[in-house]
């Protein structure tokens, strides 16, 4: 094995990649490169401490083990109790320097970050070569300069994905096609701009090669940055077969769901038969999400050279969950949100949509925050029947300083009514708003069949290393360490490592 001083790892996030699918498609040949990892790598499954699940189908307890909230717990090695941090927009103080790369940094081994959730702003003790944060940041910062046209492009569209693809995606494309090369390859450009005449040749089940695209347009500019600047660690993110496995696996395994329409379903779909026709077309998906991440994998390697370690991790897992009888979680929008919020006397304010929360408000002051949590958490649906039944909240609120997060609560029984449905104040019955002109639903059949589980899983080998696991299960919270001692450093103080994972020998 190369000295610490000189030992380099490559660390690769595959967002809650599924070992159930992993093991399948290994053992049908699918994955090569998966395999040749592993064939002289180490596997060993990751665990989120202090967490169960209360055994409810759809229960709130899986919102616990998000990967917002998960994925700064692997980079920190700090509990999610612990950094605090539970949604997307939020202020990551708590998360900076006590991520890897801020520790590596500081220790004056260089770095690189692309994409990593919850890295957002970007930062530099004086060994980061490259640090582009996740999509649903705040904004486009990142360096080097080249590549903020792509920054541009991704943070739009991420915060943009339930509107017009369309108009985001040809703004996206005059910024890159505008900017210094920055890896983007032209064979992803041209899919980029081909993406909408696709989906309106061949039908709306074409969305999602949306979120194969980002990877793209990601690895590519990844792979430019690597092989630019070759620091001894450096990170990249992807999320398709996460987003594969969340929409399409009752389309791999309809068996194993209820043959009936969600409420979803019923906006698109006459007969469950025309339902299942329409999923037929993705029942490939997750097994094509799964071989493009082998084929990125691939490619990786080479790049990384014979003498470089490999980590591929996935911080959680998936499991298949219905959305007839255990989950309603239909994408919607709040739309005229300033409108909306002005109207309600909110001040001082910004709103910045998310993947989830579906909102978040930032105020100057947290006394604002505070006044606002009041207002905001009082809104309910008034669907013009009458009902015994205490109306339920519009949105779900938790403030965390100047901060709140909301997220949307669409009722269960108004897909397809606007008629009549009011959104309406517990404590100002003057302050009311038409349903349909401030919610907006998704024009696709695009809700979730998978939840989160909290078993994930860490791959870890190269070319020129043999490695072998000491142990069949980590804890989440140990990888960061477990990383940081590929490179000689012992556990941060906030760190806890319960014993050496695996070890490295030289083949």
């Amino acid at each position: 094995m190369k000295k610490y001083q000189e030992q380099s790892v490559l660390f690769v996030e595959i967002n809650e990649a599924e070992k159930y699918f992993l093991d399948r498609y290994l053992a049908r040949g699918l994955l090569p490169n998966f395999a040749k990892l592993a064939k002289d790598g180490a596997f060993v499954v990751t665990k989120i401490p202090g967490w169960s699940d209360d055994g409810t189908p759809g229960s709130r307890a899986w919102r616990d083990i998000m990967p917002w909230v998960i994925w700064p717990s692997l980079y920190t090695g700090l509990a999610a109790k612990d950094h605090g941090v539970v949604a997307f927009g939020q202020d990551t103080a708590p998360l900076q320097g006590k991520c890897l790369w801020d520790v590596l940094d500081r220790h004056g081994i260089s770095a690189g970050v692309f994409g990593s959730l919850q890295s957002y702003p970007p930062r530099n003790h004086g060994q980061m070569r490259f640090y582009v944060p996740d999509s649903l940041s705040d904004d486009a910062a990142c360096f080097p300069p080249e590549v903020r046209p792509l920054q541009e492009f991704c943070v739009s569209a991420a915060h943009n994905y339930s509107e017009d693809f369309l108009t985001h995606a040809i703004e996206g494309a005059k910024h890159l096609l505008q900017s210094p090369r920055c890896g983007v390859q032209a064979k992803t450009l041209a899919k980029l701009f081909l993406q909408v005449p696709r989906e309106k040749w061949y039908g709306p089940h074409m969305e999602a090669d949306r979120a194969f695209l980002h990877s793209a347009l990601c690895v590519d500019a990844f792979k430019y940055l690597y092989a630019k600047h070759r620091p001894r660690f450096a990170t990249v993110h992807m999320n398709h077969i996460a987003y594969s496995q969340h929409r399409y696996w009752r389309a791999a395994e309809p068996a194993r769901f209820s043959d009936e329409l969600s409420e979803t379903d019923t906006r698109f779909f006459a007969t469950a038969a025309a339902r299942n026709a329409y999923e037929a077309k993705h029942a490939d998906r997750i097994q094509r999400a799964f071989v493009y991440a082998d084929e990125i994998l691939g490619e990786l390697l080479a790049l990384a050279g014979d003498e470089t370690l490999v980590v591929v991790t996935t911080a959680l897992g998936q499991e298949p969950i219905d959305p007839v009888h255990e989950i309603h979680n239909p994408v919607v929008r709040l739309t005229n949100e300033i409108a909306f919020f002005d109207a309600a006397g909110l001040k001082n304010y910004r709103v910045y949509h998310q993947m989830n929360p579906d909102l978040t408000i930032t105020f100057l002051e947290e006394s604002e925050a505070a006044e606002a949590e009041k207002i905001v958490e009082a809104f309910y649906v008034d669907a013009g029947t009458p009902t015994s039944a205490e109306p339920a909240p519009l949105f779900t609120v938790e403030r965390i300083g100047r901060q709140l997060f909301c997220e949307f609560r669409m009722p269960v029984g108004l897909y397809g009514r606007t008629n009549g449905v009011t959104i309406r104040h517990r404590n100002r019955p003057s302050l009311a708003f038409p349903f349909g002109e401030h919610v907006s639903q998704h024009g696709t059949n695009d809700q979730s069949t998978a939840q989160h589980r909290d078993d994930g899983w860490l791959l870890i080998g190269g070319k020129g290393m043999k490695v072998e696991a000491l142990r069949k299960e980590i804890a989440v919270t140990e990888v960061a360490p477990a990383i940081l001692g590929l490179f000689g450093l012992p556990p941060e103080p906030w760190q806890q490592l319960n014993g050496a994972p695996f070890t490295v020998t030289p083949r």
